[in-house]
């Protein structure tokens, strides 16, 4: 796979951080961040689809409630007119 090198910058406490944990664990810090990334972006499309999910359920519900107020509506705007 391609890769493709960016810059981060991060508070000195979190970098500390990791440098402790890839000392300790003996991991390489490009590792850490990489998964700290993937993690982040399939943790957001998880949330993204869950909304979505949630936008197409309600959608067939508020149609049933705009379809039973729409008779009230229309004589409420007639009556304004």
């Amino acid at each position: 796979m391609e890769q493709k090198k960016f810059s981060v910058q991060v508070e000195a406490q979190l970098s500390q951080e990791v440098e402790t944990y890839c000392s300790a664990y003996a991991v390489d810090e490009q590792e850490v961040i990489h998964a700290a990334i993937s993690e982040f972006l399939s943790q957001r499309q998880e949330e993204l689809h869950e909304l979505i999910d949630g936008y197409q359920a309600m959608a067939s519900i508020n149609s049933e409630i705009c379809e039973a107020f729409s008779v009230s509506e229309s004589e409420a705007y007639s009556h304004i007119q």
